[in-house]
């Protein structure tokens, strides 16, 4: 009897029942980031020391595919940072949604349609922000200054400060990015390939030459290397936005007392960005792990 015909899209179908709750570590944008940074690492450990233990293997065609792998995980780590923004901003815009009545979430061109496939989802701030992409420091830096400004005010407050007069760290932090930001655009749009004009947007970052075409290469030492940069960014960047989150709410507190119980918002702020935060006088209390 013969077997009866798939078509592709039948076929496809069945990839997205193939799927697994999300890690507990996924309630909060730190841990979520936190948790997918390491599981990533343990890939690449688990995967180099593997191959150590394979006898019989062409050294040549082995550096081969451990640099295709090592392309596909900066794509991994890279992303990973950009969802940490996405969630981050929800949050806060969850936390701030019900006690302000300005136009400090206009910064989100959401078009209705794109809109109406998020009316189930259970915040305002996923509906908001898991549509845009966050892979410009600029435009990151632009989306929390609006969703963390005084109310009725121009907002202040930035993220990742890139001015003269700034430290030489976060100036250093925000060209990375930048680099980061292209690199990825590089490996997810051209498969590793540096064209010319990636060539071009490189050598302006990094005012040096840049070889094109070329494929790029990561080495293992370069993934660690991503890594640390991308896990300290988003250790910073939780701090910032949680300590400029409880300032805020603070000050929104001291105009109107009756918005929230200090103590419980405190608490919420506290656990949402994983340290000791303070509203209003109150201090949060950071459960045990």
């Amino acid at each position: 009897m013969a077997r009866s015909r798939q078509s592709p899209l039948d076929h496809l179908k069945t990839l997205l029942r193939h799927v697994e709750p999300l890690s507990e570590e996924a309630i909060t944008p730190i841990r979520h980031y936190n948790r997918s940074s390491a599981d990533h690492q343990n890939l690449l450990s688990y995967f180099e020391d593997r191959l150590e233990d394979i006898e019989g293997l062409k050294q040549s065609v082995l550096q081969r595919h451990c640099l295709r792998f090592h392309g596909m995980l900066v794509v991994q780590f890279i992303e990973t940072l950009e969802r940490f923004f996405k969630e981050s901003a929800a949050v806060c815009i969850d936390l701030l949604g019900h006690y302000v009545l300005d136009d400090r979430f206009d910064i989100f061109r959401v078009q209705g349609s794109t809109f109406a496939v998020h009316f189930g989802t259970d915040t305002l701030g996923r509906a908001l922000c898991e549509s845009a992409t966050w892979l410009d420091t600029s435009t990151i830096n632009a989306r929390f200054k609006s969703v963390l400004s005084d109310p009725f005010e121009d907002g202040k407050f930035v993220l990742f400060p890139n001015g003269r007069k700034d430290l030489q760290s976060d100036r250093e932090r925000f060209e990375a990015l930048e680099l980061i930001w292209q690199l990825r655009h590089t490996q997810v749009h051209n498969v590793g390939v540096i064209t010319q004009s990636d060539a071009v947007k490189f050598r302006l970052m990094i005012r040096e030459p840049v070889e094109s075409p070329r494929l790029i290469a990561p080495t293992w030492n370069d993934i660690i290397r991503l890594k640390r940069f991308l896990d300290e960014t988003a250790k910073v960047g939780n701090e910032r936005i949680g300590t400029r989150v409880a300032e805020l709410l603070t000050t929104l507190h001291a105009n109107d007392p009756t918005l929230f119980t200090p103590q419980e918002m405190a608490d919420q702020v506290t656990v949402t960005f994983g340290f000791v935060l303070n509203v209003a006088g109150a201090t949060g209390v950071l459960p045990l792990p």
